[in-house]
């Protein structure tokens, strides 16, 4: 079987036309989800795997400790380009779980292929009020925890998303109306270097405590590079990068192979579109730890 690797915002991403279905058992997904995923083999890992079926257009996220999840904000749009490719389209609905997403192609920046992906009506299930250390709580449909800081603290951010193993966990720093950082400890992954649903979560969360217009374009920085979001009628749209970096023929039942081809091309033009964040994130004095938990 062809698996193709992915990133959105280096949270990168396994892509398969392979169902659940064609497995025996859940306990051999999941424990195919677990070694592709290991960062430990040959393939260095990743941060979760998509599987869908190319007739039907539906979709099954798994997380790298092979427990699942409604989507995947990054992985969508890596996904979604590659159906996307495949079918040679410019638009397409894909269904995640139980939810349909719409992806299209966005403009390009400097050789970065970009997909734009757009989100049902979030839901809010707690409203922060002004002064209030406990955060806004929302699912988009993924759940989330999302809390405004003044300053960026790692280790708090790890320590309190540890204590959450079914929702995702989020820190928003805002810099400007227009600007802002999120980092997200997710369920089932830890800190990695982007949160899709994290970021619009964030991006949701900034609007409905008042900080910025629904329909303001919002830069979202995060550990792994920026994308841009806002929201119609509660409903987030995110546009950011989905590049390839490489493709690999598998047995499900055999050891990972070693890449079949690499796509050198767009990983170097991602790598020169990312360091303009680098700085960003350096004049901000914002650190940045370990990508993983």
């Amino acid at each position: 079987m062809e698996v193709l690797k992915a990133h959105g915002s280096r949270n990168d991403i396994f892509i398969t036309a392979l169902t659940p279905a064609d497995f025996a058992s859940d306990a051999d997904v999941r424990a195919f989800v677990r070694a592709l995923c290991d960062r430990a083999n040959e393939l260095q890992g990743g941060d979760g795997i998509y599987f869908h079926d190319a007739d039907t257009l539906q979709a099954w996220f798994f997380n790298p400790d092979g427990s699942t999840a409604e989507f995947c904000g990054n992985g969508m749009r890596c996904l979604g380009r590659y159906v996307l490719d495949r079918r040679q389209a410019g638009t397409a609905t894909i269904r995640s779980g139980s939810t349909e997403y719409t992806v299209s192609r966005g403009q390009p920046e400097g050789g970065v292929t970009m997909i734009r992906l757009e989100h049902p009506r979030v839901t809010f299930q707690h409203v922060a009020r002004p002064g209030e250390p406990s955060p806004t709580e929302l699912t988009v449909p993924n759940p989330h925890r999302v809390t405004i800081v003044d300053h960026y603290d790692e280790a708090e951010l790890r320590k309190e998303g540890e204590n959450y193993a079914d929702t995702n966990v989020s820190y928003l720093l805002p810099v400007a109306e227009d600007e802002i950082f999120v980092r997200t400890h997710e369920r089932g992954a830890g800190l990695t270097a982007s949160c899709g649903s994290g970021m619009v979560a964030a991006r949701a969360a900034y609007s409905r405590l008042g900080l910025a217009p629904q329909d303001l374009p919002v830069t979202i920085h995060n550990a792994g590079g920026q994308a841009t979001a806002h929201l119609r009628d509660w409903r987030p749209v995110l546009d950011g990068n989905a590049t390839y970096l490489y493709r690999v023929d598998l047995d499900p039942a055999g050891p990972p192979a070693a890449p079949a081809e690499h796509f050198a091309g767009e990983s170097a033009a991602y790598d020169a579109f990312e360091r303009q964040n680098e700085v960003w994130l350096f004049a901000q004095g914002i650190e940045i730890g370990s990508l993983t938990a």
